[in-house]
């Protein structure tokens, strides 16, 4: 099961005038979602933790205008002790057209002990599902 969260996107958002989103957004919305999908996982971690992306591939399908919104839309691809997979695919929010496909492989970093986090049974559990225990589907 895919999450999803809705963001609006700004003028100030359009690379060099020309309306358009520039990528660097698309991107930092892929990390928001990300944030957003753990707070809605009910996942939990120390303060000085923190996911880091290891590794991005992304797929550019349009260009999305700065006045259309974005929905980003979350899964879980696999995961295991040593991190996950998560795939990111954006859509306008004004005509649900697909923009961009990311697929981000994250890890666990404490900040304080300077290295990964095993995932626990748990957390894996909580990403894969997504939070679909949380809301079922009507």
């Amino acid at each position: 099961m895919s999450f999803e969260i809705r963001f609006p996107t700004r003028h100030t958002d359009s690379f060099a005038g020309t309306g358009f989103v520039h990528a660097g957004v698309l991107l930092s919305l892929t990390e928001m979602a990300y944030a957003a999908f753990e707070e809605h996982c009910g996942i939990s971690k120390p303060e000085s933790v923190y996911a880091v992306q290891r590794a991005t591939e992304v797929t550019y399908q349009a260009p999305l205008r700065w006045q259309e919104g974005a929905v980003v839309a979350v899964a879980t691809l696999s995961a295991s002790e040593r991190g996950f997979d998560q795939e990111f695919e954006i859509r306008s929010a004004a005509d649900g057209r697909r923009i961009a496909r990311f697929v981000h492989h994250w890890v666990w970093f404490d900040t304080e002990a300077q290295r990964p986090v095993p995932l626990s049974d748990e957390h894996r559990r909580k990403l894969l599902e997504g939070g679909s225990q949380l809301n079922p589907p009507a």
